[in-house]
């Protein structure tokens, strides 16, 4: 007993270091979209190269995805956690480096976040390895749930932050300060000591393309045989088309439909922020009263239900509500799926099955970036709104169509870690 709760204890400090790592890589992540989008607009004046960036950071996914999860898989989850953030801050040191010259290329800001990107498709799956490496099985939720809250409270403050800090000054100071966040992150990451052995069986070493392929192939055939991960999955994507969907066309919905402007549109967001914190803190505690209904395909009812409350605001405080229900659903329903994909995933296995994730979400975002925004100039935008919601309520009958028998519960934890 006693070994038991020293073990618990250090768990818990390895699990301190890393979450204090993801707050504050978080934090750079929201303030590194909102300056290079602002960058980017104040040296071309167009709209439409932001959504070039946008187009990018998705093309990345696509290229680098069929590859990773095999590498990710050969490598340690800790290394590449600590490599892709110091990667991340030494793109971003291009910035500063051309700015000294006294002209940046536009090029080169779509170089670098390309280069963002990928680190960020390696960082994702890496970070879902390195947690089993620190906590048992049956705390994988409540630290899944923890990592959910420091990065969405960390992406809050840094949207927030970075706004103030370009409206002071310049959307320089925030990419300085985001290489820093970067820097220390990788430096905190690499503190973290791993409590539990994971072991990579089936990882070869050899580099050549065929190897690459085989191992791809293998992770395939992996993830065919367990239709519960590709249910789950199916529940994660619809997730993401949500998200993608609300960020492409919450600008011009708040403009052309709510018309409440910039103070409206940053209230929304917000609400979404807060709402994402709390699915992130309650989820555990709303499992626990869920005996006998897949959480999974109730908060894709509950995501459908929510925006139909969004899209039929008629005012300010509806698009609140209704935004806020969506972050707390739309956030604690990926942390339940990643929970139970990591449950279901043998270690060896987690980056080619997340890579295959990953690159389904990136086609989708492909998609949703070019069709979407296309759509809400045709229609009207409540209309895509609602075509998003029956989508969404199709991913449960799609889920069970892979699901064969009974699907694997979250373990419950015995005490708090």
């Amino acid at each position: 007993m006693t070994m038991d709760r020293s073990l618990s204890r250090y768990a818990n400090r390895q699990l301190g270091k890393f979450f204090a790592a993801s707050l504050i890589s978080s934090i750079g992540a929201g303030m590194q979209f909102i300056a290079m989008s602002l960058l980017l607009f104040s040296m071309t004046g167009s709209a439409a190269s932001i959504g070039w960036l946008l187009l990018v950071h998705s093309i990345a996914g696509i290229l680098v995805s069929p590859w990773m999860g095999v590498y990710i898989d050969r490598w340690s989850f800790k290394h590449i956690c600590v490599t892709s953030d110091g990667l991340r801050a030494l793109a971003l040191c291009a910035l500063p480096l051309f700015a000294m010259q006294g002209d940046i290329p536009i090029g080169i800001i779509y170089a670098t976040e390309f280069i963002l990107a990928a680190c960020d498709r390696f960082h994702w799956p890496a970070t879902m390895g390195l947690i089993r490496t620190i906590v048992p099985e049956n705390q994988l939720l409540r630290a899944n749930s923890r990592l959910g809250i420091a990065n969405q409270l960390g992406m809050l403050v840094g949207s927030a932050v970075g706004g103030m800090l370009i409206s002071a000054f310049s959307a320089m100071i925030v990419i300085y300060i985001n290489i820093v966040t970067f820097a220390l992150s990788g430096v905190l990451t690499a503190l973290v000591a791993m409590v539990y052995d994971v072991k990579k069986n089936g990882a070869s070493s050899a580099s050549s393309a065929s190897s690459l392929k085989k191992d791809w192939l293998e992770g395939l055939a992996y993830m065919r045989s367990r239709p519960q991960v590709i249910g789950l999955a199916i529940i994660q994507i619809f997730g993401y088309i949500t998200l993608f969907v609300c960020n492409t066309l919450l600008p011009v919905f708040t403009e052309r439909d709510l018309k409440v402007g910039a103070t409206g549109f940053g209230y929304i967001e917000a609400a979404w922020a807060i709402g994402a914190i709390a699915g992130s803190y309650m989820l555990a505690s709303v499992l626990k009263r869920m005996k006998l209904v897949s959480y999974g395909r109730f908060s894709m009812l509950m995501i459908a239900l929510s925006m139909i409350i969004f899209l039929t605001s008629a005012h300010l405080i509806q698009a609140i509500i209704g935004y806020l229900l969506l972050g707390f659903f739309v956030v604690s329903n990926r942390i339940h799926n990643e929970t139970l994909i990591q449950l279901e995933i043998e270690p060896a296995f987690i980056g080619r099955v997340n890579s295959m994730m990953v690159m389904l979400i990136s086609y989708i975002s492909l998609f949703v970036y070019l069709g979407v925004g296309y759509l809400g100039d045709v229609i009207s935008i409540r209309w895509v709104y609602l075509l998003v919601s029956f989508l969404v309520l199709l991913a449960p009958l799609l889920e069970m169509r892979f699901m064969r028998g009974k699907q694997q519960p979250i373990a419950h934890e015995t005490r708090s870690a």
